[in-house]
């Protein structure tokens, strides 16, 4: 799967090493406007280190991070606005309602603050009932806009990873990434979640979703990369992926996609993830 358009992001020969474990090894792979991918591999194989240097949470020992074809290696996490990312662990806030936690994102990717509010005047309501209003759009957006009242600690798994979607987009990315997003969820709620995924992908965003789950991997992805014990196995279409037999053989332990079930978590006893 090749392309000559400039990549959304671009790991460029990325080493990380913690002390004498190397986690990523010499590690290439690209993301595409428009294209979900998704980042497979056993527990151990550095998907999790992947998706934290692309994030800006780790600083790769070598090797390059690019945007839009812009080397942004050494930019703080902060300052890499086009990413925004959701958690293996939720990060939405219980005590708020489903509305706020989305209108806390939006604050903070504005710079709008509890500062501003506090001078008031009619400026200040008009730009609280802007963000209200995107807020609102956003949860629609995915599918949870009726919920937006209700206290966010009430919320079913399901519809909790829907609101870690929305406070991701509240972030304005061009570039979204799903960590572990439908681990744990029923198979009508991945079912929904895959459906919002790849709308995500068809309005434009590059996705990657970091998943253990083959099902939802097929049913929402195009491309496919493949990590074993911190090197690059495979990276091309997902047909092609789960059909290449070194796949097989490091993913699914000479099993085939049939054999494991479509619905199963296949998982290694490596030591990182």
């Amino acid at each position: 799967m090749t392309t000559t358009t400039t990549a959304a992001v671009e790991l460029r020969g990325v080493t990380m090493q913690f002390g004498g474990l190397r986690a990523l090894s010499d590690v290439s792979l690209r993301l595409d406007h428009g294209v979900v991918t998704s980042l497979i591999g056993p527990n151990g194989a550095g998907k999790t280190t992947a998706i934290n240097v692309i994030s800006g949470v780790l600083r790769p020992t070598s090797g390059s991070v690019l945007v839009n074809g812009e080397t942004i290696t050494n930019q703080a996490a902060e300052r890499r606005t086009d990413i925004a990312r959701t958690f293996q662990i939720s990060q939405v806030f219980k005590s708020l309602t489903v509305l706020e936690n989305v209108v806390v994102a939006l604050q903070a990717d504005s710079g709008y603050g509890f500062g501003r509010a506090l001078l008031g005047g009619p400026g200040v309501r008009h730009a609280e009932k802007a963000v209200r209003r995107e807020a609102l759009e956003l949860l629609d957006r995915v599918g949870i806009g009726h919920l937006a009242d209700r206290e966010a600690s009430t919320l079913p798994l399901g519809q909790e990873r829907l609101l870690e979607v929305a406070r991701a987009l509240a972030m304005r990315p061009k570039v979204i990434l799903l960590d572990e997003v439908a681990s744990g969820l029923t198979a009508g709620d991945r079912h929904e979640l895959a459906g919002l995924v790849r709308s995500l992908g068809a309005d434009g965003y590059a996705v990657l979703v970091v998943e253990h789950n083959m099902r939802f991997v097929q049913d929402t992805s195009e491309a496919l990369v493949v990590l074993n014990f911190g090197e690059l196995l495979y990276t091309g279409t997902v047909a092609e992926g789960l059909r290449d037999q070194g796949v097989m053989d490091a993913y699914l332990g000479h099993a085939t996609t049939t054999d494991a079930g479509p619905d199963e978590e296949v998982k290694s006893d490596a030591a990182l993830s």
